[in-house]
């Protein structure tokens, strides 16, 4: 099963995974981004605080939104519960 960043990959967006900056820590991390002018995408709040505090362009996949993504299409499918 692909990942998010994976699938956007493969359908043609530029798209680097963490695991391929060859960086292990979020300070590390969201510095690469900064050098290279990226966006990050993540689930992870303390790289969510961390991107805010370094003014880095992101998006913070939390539980809630991924719930209403779910409530959405559920209702969007006409799906009762």
């Amino acid at each position: 099963m692909l990942g998010c960043g994976a699938l956007l990959k493969s359908i043609g967006y530029q798209v680097v995974l963490a695991n391929e900056t060859g960086v292990q820590l979020d300070t590390d991390l969201v510095e690469y981004a900064i050098q290279n002018g990226l966006f990050i995408v993540t689930e992870d709040k303390g790289m969510a605080s961390l991107c805010k505090f370094r003014n880095v362009p992101h998006l913070h996949l939390d539980v809630t939104m991924k719930a209403k993504m779910i409530v959405d299409e559920l209702k969007k499918q006409n799906i009762d519960w």
